[in-house]
């Protein structure tokens, strides 16, 4: 958050994603602020100020800061699918592993690296499988598993080649391999 009160850029897009998900739904604010308070906690620091006003300042861009468990309530109140909830955590600078209220977990941590290096390493074949459609959200669950296993195990193997190499550049040559010539 900016110290003189200038909206996070995290939070306009965060803004963005749910108000794209409340008018896909076909939903009004006022349908969403009462989903929102069924998902809410009463210690969560935007219960007492959600409101239709609050709503449209969060999808405008004038919010400051959203609070994580906020999102997550609001990812709830929208019946969210994994990949929108993934999308919206995205958008709103949350990791999509850590947990709301928690220290994150070993495997979230292991996951979080994992991911870090199939970005870095195996991005451009993801985009190549995934650039045979415009969005996503065109391909099922089962199809977005394919093409990051496709490009995890690519990265797998580029990393294996590498060790093998290695390896062999750090074993003492046979005796006699001069001699042998």
């Amino acid at each position: 958050m900016a110290t003189d009160g200038t909206p996070e850029l995290c939070a306009k897009r965060c803004g963005e994603a749910i108000a794209r998900l409340r008018t896909q739904r076909r939903w009004s604010r006022a349908q969403l602020v009462i989903r929102i308070y069924s998902e809410l906690s009463s210690d969560d620091p935007s219960y007492e100020s959600v409101s239709e006003t609050w709503l449209a300042r969060l999808e405008n861009g004038r919010m400051v800061k959203v609070p994580r468990q906020t999102v997550e309530a609001l990812c709830r109140a929208l019946r969210c699918t994994p990949q929108e909830r993934a999308h919206v955590l995205l958008h709103a600078d949350r990791n999509i592993l850590a947990e709301p209220d928690g220290e994150p977990t070993l495997a979230a941590e292991v996951l979080t690296y994992a991911m870090d290096r199939l970005y870095a390493e195996g991005r451009e074949l993801l985009t190549t499988l995934l650039d045979e459609r415009p969005r996503p959200t065109a391909y099922d669950d089962l199809e977005l598993l394919e093409a990051t296993a496709t490009a995890l195990q690519a990265v797998i193997e580029r990393r294996r080649r590498r060790a093998a190499l290695r390896q062999r550049q750090l074993e003492p040559l046979p005796a006699g391999w001069l001699a042998a010539e």
